[in-house]
Parts: structure tokens; C-alpha cells; sequence
């Protein structure tokens, strides 16, 4: 499930402690990297980790949440489980290299 919205960092604490696995995509609409990655990250999420909650966020809207999460550039990625960060990264990232870093701690959790 993809969801594009808006979160106060309040907000976004409560989501990640309700969803036990949390994508957290941050993008600019005028980020041609960012525009290119999100489907594919998509994708990716839908096909091989279906459990996995992915919310896209753009980051100009919600500059209080970024600035709180530290993603000072986009494309940004954050996954969380059992909310807690576990992966990070900032911007253009390899999906295999990404898909192998999530792969294992997903398995672990949904098996």
C-alpha cells in the first residue's frame, strides 16, 4: 500500500508505532531522481514486500517532518520496523543494493 500525505512529526511517531513495517519515501516534485526512483521503489515494495507500508511524503510540504527526521536532501528513504529506524539513505540508490539491505530483516519479521 502506498499512501502520499501530510504528517506532524506527532503524527508520524504514531504511525510508525501502529504499522510494524513503515517505507518512508520523501521527494520533491521537482526532483528529476526523485520523480524516476518513486515508482520503481514502488514497485519493488508491492512486489516483494507487501507488508510493508510505503508512504510518500514530499518534502517541501512537510518541512517540519523532514528537518525532524534529518532528510536534508531528496530523494530520501527511511525503513522502519516495530518502529524503529532501520535503514537509511539519501538519494539515488541502487534497488538491488536497497532490496538486499530490507530483504533479511523482512523475512525475519514475516517469514
Amino acid at each position: 500500500m502506498s499512501t502520499e500525505t501530510n504528517f506532524t512529526p506527532e503524527k508520524w511517531e504514531h504511525y510508525i508505532a501502529q504499522n510494524s513495517a513503515v517505507l518512508l519515501y520523501l521527494f520533491n516534485t521537482s526532483c528529476d531522481i526523485c520523480n524516476t526512483l518513486r515508482p520503481k521503489v514502488k514497485d519493488l515494495v508491492q512486489q516483494k514486500f507487501p507488508k510493508i507500508e510505503m508512504v510518500t511524503i514530499n518534502a517541501a510540504e512537510n518541512k517540519e517532518l523532514a528537518a525532524q527526521l534529518r532528510m536534508l536532501s531528496v530523494p530520501g528513504i527511511i525503513f522502519y520496523m516495530d518502529g524503529k529506524e532501520f535503514f537509511r539513505a539519501n538519494g539515488l540508490i541502487v534497488l538491488r543494493d536497497f532490496e538486499a539491505k530490507i530483504r533479511r530483516p523482512y523475512e525475519i519479521m514475516f517469514g
